[in-house]
């Protein structure tokens, strides 16, 4: 039996991590150079002002799937405003109507909260953009990465120093 649940972050951090080193490396290839080091206090000091939620996809006990939640006060509105963080489920559990399903529930959880928006990342390397589509979620931006210790980069990695602050911009 497939079900969702609020877990605690305490208790579900050692299966979160275990599915997070998969989705790491399916989603996240363009970052790898940078490494995958999730630091269990961060997430925890989110967790413990409830500005974010943890919900883990169960089968039969086994843990399937993970969607962590930032729900906190936008600072151009003030409403609250839900953001993933992450959305990930188990590549053969897919295309089965379980993902419209973990959605629909993650987004029942941030109304719950208070959230009055939903934001979720669609990465180019999975179909979760056509879910959202489909749950009548707008594409409103497109995300644009680059890697700042790349050669091509813009600026050369030491242009932003002490010793160079006209690179920098000041605070008003």
């Amino acid at each position: 039996m497939i079900y969702f649940h609020i877990e605690p972050l305490e208790s579900a951090w050692a299966e979160i991590m275990a599915l997070a080193e998969q989705h790491w490396t399916e989603t996240e290839e363009y970052r790898h150079g940078q490494g995958f080091k999730p630091l269990y206090s961060r997430y925890a000091e989110y967790a413990a002002c409830d500005w974010m939620f943890v919900v883990m996809v169960r089968d039969e006990g086994r843990a399937i799937g993970y969607a962590a939640m930032y729900v906190t006060p936008s600072m151009h509105t003030q409403k609250l405003v839900a953001t993933e963080d992450t959305f990930f489920l188990l590549p053969e559990y897919r295309g089965k109507g379980l993902a419209s399903d973990f959605v629909t529930f993650v987004e029942g959880e941030c109304i719950r909260r208070g959230a009055v928006e939903v934001l979720f990342t669609a990465k180019a390397v999975n179909h979760v953009g056509a879910i959202l589509e489909h749950l009548d979620y707008l594409p409103v931006a497109v995300q644009y990465a680059k890697q700042l210790s790349r050669a091509d980069s813009a600026l050369p990695p030491d242009a932003v120093t002490e010793s160079n602050s006209h690179v920098r911009a000041e605070s008003p």
